[in-house]
């Protein structure tokens, strides 16, 4: 008699699926409208916060300034927190909350309250190579200011972005520590914007980023990224080009207890995350 067939059950490949969004929603630059691109460079100074606080929650905040033409224009301010939850060791959930001042002529024109929330899945810890993967929806306020002031009327827009990311191991650089090391972040982030106000920048921009990060130890590293970005702008036809420099410091502190020899080291899956906007 023949055996009945086994069911299995399917599972998701977050490579081909990830690889499959980028295509989808990269950029159409076919298109028959002249374009004007505007080419500029930007510096960028970042901290960031982790603290885990159980096994399965952790809390974390960046802060940032931003410049550009090589630190001569302030633009930009902006302060993160949030919290996650792991569900296992590859998945996060989380939610969080952004609010970012830009700047002109050294004043703030214009402030920014974003909620937003997120899935994370994360490469297999224990593989030396590995893709990850962050799914972001995000709920953006824009409230102008006069005067100092900032005003209660605002413009709405919602906007989703998917990242793709791998983090290589270069080298061990202290046989004494071990969690000395030198790492590679590449990582490619595309967003899309949606809402009444969005006529012309759909699409949002394109973010790729190489970073060499060192890592001191399970505590703290420093990253210093290169940042290509391509963005929209809200008139017709007009886009922007930048090359920043991304400086980033990252900090961890373990509440949970654990020993030493238990405790996994924070990465920062897309270095981080519009005008001049906060990542």
């Amino acid at each position: 008699a023949r055996q009945p067939l086994k069911s299995t059950p399917m599972k998701i490949k977050w490579p081909v699926m990830g690889l499959l969004l980028l295509i989808l929603l990269w950029p159409n630059q076919d298109t028959a409208q002249e374009k004007e691109i505007i080419h500029r460079g930007e510096q960028w100074l970042q901290y960031n916060l982790n603290v885990i606080t159980s096994k399965k929650w952790q809390l974390f905040g960046n802060t940032g300034t931003r410049w550009k033409d090589s630190f001569e224009k302030y633009t930009l301010f902006f302060g993160r927190i949030g919290a996650g939850y792991n569900v296992n060791r590859t998945v996060r959930l989380s939610s969080g909350f952004t609010y970012a001042e830009l700047k002109r002529d050294g004043a703030t024109y214009l402030v920014e309250f974003r909620p937003y929330e997120e899935l994370l899945v994360r490469a297999n810890p224990t593989k030396k190579f590995g893709l990850s993967h962050r799914f972001r929806f995000e709920q953006r306020f824009h409230n102008p200011v006069v005067d100092g002031n900032i005003q209660s009327e605002n413009t709405f827009a919602l906007r989703f972005r998917y990242a793709l990311s791998t983090r290589i191991p270069i080298a061990t650089l202290s046989r004494e520590n071990p969690d000395f090391k030198l790492n590679l972040g590449i990582s490619d982030e595309v967003m899309i914007n949606a809402g009444k106000e969005i006529v012309y920048n759909v699409f949002d921009k394109n973010r790729f980023v190489v970073s060499p990060t060192v890592q001191f130890n399970k505590w703290m590293s420093v990253a210093l990224a290169w940042n290509n970005q391509f963005f929209n702008t809200s008139t017709a036809g007009q886009y922007v080009h930048t090359n920043a420099f991304w400086l980033q410091l990252t900090h961890t502190l373990h509440l949970a207890h654990k020993k030493d020899d238990q405790l996994v080291p924070y990465q920062n899956t897309v270095i981080p995350n519009t005008k001049d906007a906060a990542e």
